[in-house]
């Protein structure tokens, strides 16, 4: 199989290769593919059930908390309905759609798309659909959410009894057989379904593309020397157009939110008719000192150190673009693949402030309200998630005297 490494743009011939082998980029160690084994059957019984799952955790009781003889109970799509009462919608629209209905829809079309149907639909559809469907992947949070709730629950316990409903085991199990089907998912063979790769001739094994004038689309992966892929019909580059001015645009906007985030408060907690503001530093202190010392490591790692240490190392990376490659780029390159991984993790204290606002409400004995704080934080998260996703890796392997302007690319 004939591919360009994304991360360091080496022209490579992939040998055949067997089940449980992978394929990793001489050059810069990149994984670039599994052998190709036809898991259709095993995708469609694991999407299945975990759409059964997550159906099933929308109907019962998710989270019981008790105080003082009062019961609160609240299910599921509760955690985004109560954002949407105190006026944080876009808070409430953003939990439904990355908890709930992107990971819904992404199953709905996984199980057609694993039984044929992209062989039967028009090619222009069936291309439309496989990228809609790789599309929603990178937004859906499933599984930080789960566990944005179980550190949530830690913050109370000391304070009221916490009870597990049914739902929140179908949740559970809906994102182990979510996470199980994503691991078995073959999209080079979902590709092949609509049209099978096509190879380049004149593309030099061992040679970078950037040299030979080829083009490797970043959708579905096809090599070729024109301004359109001829597979699926996506606009391909050299490199990505002002790729480090759009990394730098949006991450310009997280520094600027980061401060917002950090000193208004996230959350208003209500005891006893007495009201008082959390930081996202506020509850850091606060569970160290209660003793819940590894909750207290994971929110600080994640709210506060992954931030700054993205905005530093993107920042970083945008510098070293203008040097020549050297011994260091190859760790430079994984430093970049190890910020895409984590990027959406800092959203655990999104989704920690949800539940404690639609699990704690009990009147003046006890409330907890969403506060400003916590907006600024999802939109600087969000902005660091696109400015990763804007970064081309590829760029810090060029040499400066061969470098293309990124705005003839």
């Amino acid at each position: 199989m004939q591919t360009v490494c994304p991360c360091c743009d080496l022209i490579i011939d992939i040998p055949r290769i067997i089940a449980k082998q992978m394929a990793i980029c001489p050059h810069c160690h990149h994984k670039l593919c599994e052998a190709d084994v036809n898991h259709d059957s095993r995708i469609v019984a694991l999407s299945f059930s975990a759409l059964l799952m997550l159906l099933s955790s929308m109907f019962y009781p998710f989270i019981s908390f008790s105080s003082s003889g009062i019961t609160q109970t609240i299910t599921l799509p509760d955690a985004a309905r109560i954002l949407f009462n105190y006026d944080s919608e876009l808070l409430g629209l953003f939990i439904d759609l990355s908890i709930i209905a992107l990971p819904m829809g992404l199953l709905l079309i996984l199980i057609p798309l694993h039984l044929g149907v992209l062989k039967t639909l028009p090619e222009g559809i069936a291309r439309r659909l496989l990228k809609f469907t790789l599309a929603l992947e990178p937004w859906i949070m499933s599984e930080i959410f789960l566990i944005g709730v179980l550190v949530s629950m830690v913050k109370i316990m000391s304070l009221a009894d916490i009870s597990f409903g049914a739902s929140f085991w179908a949740y559970v199990g809906f994102v182990i057989l979510y996470i199980a089907a994503l691991v078995h998912l073959n999209r080079p063979r979902l590709w092949a379904q609509i049209k099978p790769v096509k190879i380049l001739e004149g593309a030099d094994n061992a040679k970078r593309a950037i040299d030979e004038n080829i083009k490797a689309c970043h959708v579905c992966h096809q090599l070729c020397t024109g301004d359109i892929c001829q597979r699926c019909h996506t606009k391909t580059h050299i490199r990505n157009p002002y790729s480090v001015q759009k990394a730098t645009a949006w991450l310009i906007t997280s520094v600027i939110c980061y401060i917002p985030a950090n000193v208004l408060p996230i959350m208003h907690t209500t005891s006893l008719g007495d009201e008082s503001p959390s930081t996202l530093i506020g509850g850091v202190i606060t569970l160290w000192k209660s003793g819940s010392y590894p909750i207290a490591a994971i929110i600080f790692l994640a709210s506060v150190v992954v931030p700054l240490a993205k905005a530093f190392v993107l920042s970083f990376l945008c510098i070293m673009v203008t040097k020549p490659a050297n011994r260091h780029t190859k760790s430079y390159t994984r430093i970049y693949q190890l910020t895409e991984f984590i990027g959406k993790w800092s959203m655990i204290d999104v989704f920690v402030v949800a539940i404690l606002v639609a699990l704690v409400q009990l009147g003046n004995l006890m409330s907890v309200t969403p506060g400003l704080g916590i907006v600024f934080f999802t939109v600087m998260v969000l902005c660091q998630m696109m400015a990763a996703h804007a970064f081309d890796p590829r760029l810090l392997w060029d040499s400066p005297k061969n470098k293309i302007s990124e705005n003839k690319a």
